[in-house]
């Protein structure tokens, strides 16, 4: 299994289809996340990217699921808040 480091720097990238894979590699990059207490923005920026394209797929699968929709928005707006954070026009 690819590191966080590796992950971070070689995303894969997401079909249109989620696979059960890709969703497992998510969790574990959550976990190691989590153990590491101190990763660096870009490590968190680059998994909350990755979380975003997940749920912006599977919001994909089914236009019409409202609780998808607002999900994938939700996670989206998590990674422009970060982006922002880390760039310095967030205080």
């Amino acid at each position: 299994m690819a590191t966080t480091s590796d992950r971070q720097h070689n995303p894969e990238p997401i079909t249109a289809r989620v696979e059960i894979s890709q969703v497992s590699q998510l969790v574990q990059e959550a976990t190691d996340l989590i153990h590491a207490r101190t990763a660096p923005a870009s490590a968190l920026l680059a998994f909350h990217e990755r979380k975003a394209q997940i749920f912006e797929a599977l919001a994909t699968e089914e236009p019409h699921n409202t609780e998808r929709q607002e999900v994938a928005k939700s996670a989206r707006a998590q990674v422009e808040h970060l982006r922002a954070m880390t760039e310095g026009r967030c205080a």
